[in-house]
Parts: C-alpha cells; structure tokens; sequence
C-alpha cells in the first residue's frame, strides 16, 4: 500500500509561486521548493520528476481571475486587472514572477499554458465591455494598458502598483 502524500500538489504548487516571488525561475530548484513545503527533496523529485515539469505543473494549474458580478462592468474591469497584481506587491517579486516570461517563449508547453491564461482574461474583460455596452474589441488595449503600467512601475519605481494600474486601465476605458 502507498503511504499517504504529506503535502497535497496545490500546497506543492503554491510553495513553487513562493521561491519564484523570492528567488524566480533561475533560483528554482526542487530543493528550494521541497524546503520551502517542508517535505524531502526526493519526494518532491519521485512526484514530479524534473524542475521542469514542476514548473510546467505550476503554469498548467494557473488562471486568471474572475471579475466580480457585485460591480458595474467598467468598474469589474479595473477591479480584475488591479486584483490580478496584487501579488506582486514589490518589485523584486514583479521581477522574479516575470521571468517565467522566458519559458512562455522559449518552451512551446509553457508558451501554450501562458497563451491560455492571457486569452481567458482577454475574453473576461470582451465579455464585461459587452455587458457595459462598449466595443469588445478594446479588450486587448484595455490589457496592454495594466501590462503597461506594470512595466512602468517596475522602471519608474513611482507610486504603488495596483493604483498605477487602476489609472491606466481607467484612462484606456471608455466612458
């Protein structure tokens, strides 16, 4: 009989986004994240096999946000993509959280998973521009603007994340 896992993959999956805040993909290794989850190297690697398709298990298990439906839909939009941010609360994690850019683009399966997620938050923001009776078609704007005002933020050091984007995303809405 097999004995019990320890630790469920969500906790596993969760302590993988935790060393990517602090260290990001370069600074993974199965090591940090077995540490990070309190279990043994070995059982981390027996379960998952390799760094990579641990991280390609963390990327596969992401999705966005759903918007709130208390909310006008303008106001839905700029409250997802604010809430979608909060994670990275400073710039090292912003950082680090960016360099699974990377594998997006340079690993086709990771690039699948990082297409996936963009497109259904994509289609989130169409959807509650339809509901508001705007263009959907602003949606990818409307996304590049909070896209935007992360990578300014992160460059310029001004200001407070979520508020940048709130602001940006407001500016691109239509009224």
């Amino acid at each position: 009989m097999a004995r019990p896992r320890s630790r469920t993959d969500d906790e596993l999956l969760d302590a993988v986004v935790r060393v990517i805040d602090r260290a990001g993909v370069p600074g993974l290794t199965l090591a940090a994240v077995a540490r990070e989850a309190g279990m043994a190297p070995s059982s981390l690697h027996a379960r998952f096999g390799s760094k990579r398709a641990l991280l390609l298990a963390a990327a596969t298990r992401m999705d966005p946000p759903r918007a709130r439906d208390d909310l006008p839909p303008l106001e839905a939009i700029v409250e997802l993509l604010v809430r979608s941010v909060e994670p990275l609360a400073d710039r090292t994690s912003y950082l680090n959280q960016f360099t699974w850019l990377t594998l997006d683009l340079n690993d086709e399966e990771f690039g699948v998973q990082a297409r996936r997620y963009v497109l259904a938050l994509r289609d989130e923001i169409a959807r509650l521009l339809r509901e508001a009776g705007r263009d959907e078609t602003l949606a990818p704007a409307v996304y590049a603007a909070q896209q935007g005002a992360m990578m300014l933020w992160a460059l310029d050091r001004e200001g407070e994340l979520p508020e940048r984007v709130r602001d940006a995303v407001r500016a691109v809405l239509p009224r």
